[in-house]
């Protein structure tokens, strides 16, 4: 494929992701915002800590889904209709049987569901976890009987065809929950609205992916050879290992919040985590444009050309993901006391280890993402045991004793494993050159982040500290907006302005900012 059409169905996908996810963030606060007012923040805990349970049991799915898509990204290039039938074959039965196997699992642990909830919040949620829970379940599970057919269109980079059926269906889905909560004020029957929007989701997608790849219906499909089978399985054992370390790093807080701590306490974080998830969607938008535009890269282009286009790609990495972390640190505690009221805020150091996890994820996700378009499954896989335990031993540990602060010092210091480990593995199996430019790199770019968000932070304590924060009485949105608005409005340019000139200052003249500026002229003009 051509670097022109490549950037330019990287930009169609960019284009429809940013739209769709401003749509959904929009609409996902006015639906929190009144999950929280009738359900509570203890049952918004629950909310969160029955998706982490899911999302850790989906770890087999990780696997398989990348390792098909990387299969698939030379055929889909080569146009090899009859091996892609057979390899869209054997990643239906596949994904059939980790259905099959999540949904055993996911029954068979419901009897330690009461352990990790207190009775209070067994009893604010109604008394019906186990129906709760097996909902979220039905969902999950459903959702693999059609979401395998998405890889195709991921492997043609056109992620936008899942972008919009998704927007579509999750307004529907927000839409009937407001719905129920209004008329109900009921958990489950939150729940059960959502169920049913899914379970349509699921019929509508499989009939449109049917009608756009109508070669998935045939019956005549040969199967797929074990010598074929062979490197995929390899690459899916090597990866199903390699995400257990991710998943046990980024998806067992609130799990741990509310097993150790309380519910309310992974609810009140939940709420920055809301802020946090719907900033990062946009940056997973070019996360995932660029994992299928470096698999087409890989596949038609040399090595020299592969890594120049990862280190700008990892320069605007720095940029968005440094900028955001910056703007969220300074500007999130004060948007939560207009949205939702003083009473929902939490402590500067549990914000700053939370930031500062994120933004070293991002370049996490970078290195990652090309690791896995490069086929590089096997070299790393290791490094998820020890992320693993390292990071429930010492959140564990840290929430005991240094109570919610505590579990984001064992997120950090186990993510500090990853960061630095591997780019060493992806830079001498894929790039095959030395990678010290990495690390001074990117302690470079962590210094300018530092350094930019302490003068924010700074600017924070004077234009709106917590002191005038808390001495918020407003009842209503517009009634706190109308204390504090004005303050946080000045304080938001100023974090708008700040870091970003501090970026285009130091690095205006280098090789990785001219090539995002004529990338970016081009859409632009």
């Amino acid at each position: 494929m051509a670097s022109g059409g490549r950037i330019e169905k990287m930009g169609k996908n960019i284009a429809w992701g940013t739209f769709s996810r401003v749509v959904v963030m929009l609409y996902s606060f006015v639906s929190r915002t009144f999950f929280i007012k009738y359900l509570g923040l203890a049952n918004n805990g629950i909310k969160s800590v029955f998706t982490e349970i899911l999302t850790m049991l989906s770890f087999a799915e990780l696997g398989i889904g990348t390792a098909m898509n990387f299969s698939l990204y030379k055929l889909v290039a080569d146009k090899e209709i009859e091996i892609i039938k057979s390899y869209m074959q054997f990643y239906k039965n596949a994904y059939r049987v980790i259905a099959l196997v999540i949904g055993v699992i996911g029954i068979a642990i419901m009897p330690i569901l009461p352990h990790m909830l207190s009775s209070e919040d067994i009893i604010g949620a109604g008394g019906n976890i186990y129906v709760i829970y097996l909902l979220y379940l039905f969902n999950t599970v459903c959702s693999y009987f059609v979401s395998y057919k998405y890889s195709l269109s991921n492997a043609e980079q056109k992620g936008y065809i899942f972008t919009n059926i998704n927007l579509i269906f999750n307004l529907l889905c927000q839409t009937g929950q407001l719905i129920s909560l209004f008329l109900t004020q009921n958990f489950l029957c939150y729940c059960l609205s959502g169920a049913v929007v899914q379970l349509v989701q699921n019929i509508v997608t499989n009939w449109y992916m049917n009608r756009l790849y109508p070669y998935l219906k045939d019956k005549n499909v040969k199967t797929i050879s074990k010598k074929e089978i062979a490197p995929i399985v390899k690459n899916v054992k090597a990866l199903v290992i390699s995400r257990i370390g991710s998943i046990c790093v980024n998806a067992t807080d609130n799990i741990i919040i509310t097993w150790v701590i309380n519910a309310a306490t992974s609810g009140l974080i939940g709420n920055y985590n809301t802020l946090i998830r719907n900033i990062n969607g946009f940056m997973n938008i070019l996360m995932n444009s660029q994992t299928a535009s470096f698999g087409n890269l890989i596949a038609s282009e040399g090595r020299e050309r592969q890594y120049r286009a990862f280190k700008n790609f990892r320069f605007l990495i720095f940029w968005v993901y440094g900028f955001t972390s910056i703007a969220l640190f300074t500007l999130m505690t004060p948007f939560i006391v207009i949205w939702l009221g003083k009473g929902y805020t939490t402590l500067s150091i549990t914000i700053f280890l939370i930031m500062f996890h994120n933004y070293l994820s991002g370049h996490r996700s970078a290195i990652y993402n090309v690791k896995v378009a490069g086929g590089i499954f096997e070299q790393d896989k290791w490094l998820a045991l020890v992320t693993a335990f390292s990071n429930l031993s010492i959140s564990i540990l840290g929430a005991k004793y240094l109570g919610l602060p505590g579990v984001y010092v064992g997120t950090v210091l186990t993510g500090l494993i990853e960061t630095f480990v591997r780019p060493s593995i992806v830079y001498r199996e894929l790039f095959q050159v030395r990678v010290w430019e990495y690390y001074r790199n990117g302690l470079q770019y962590l210094g300018v982040v530092l350094f930019s968000g302490m003068l924010c932070w700074g600017l924070q304590r004077v234009i709106l500290p917590m002191e005038r924060m808390q001495a918020t009485v407003g009842v209503t949105i517009l009634a706190r907006a109308r204390e504090i608005g004005l303050p946080f409005l000045g304080l938001s340019i100023c974090t708008m302005l700040i870091p970003n000139l501090i970026f285009f200052l130091l690095y205006r003249k280098t090789e990785e900012f001219r090539y995002l500026k004529k990338i970016l002229t081009k859409f632009t003009l």
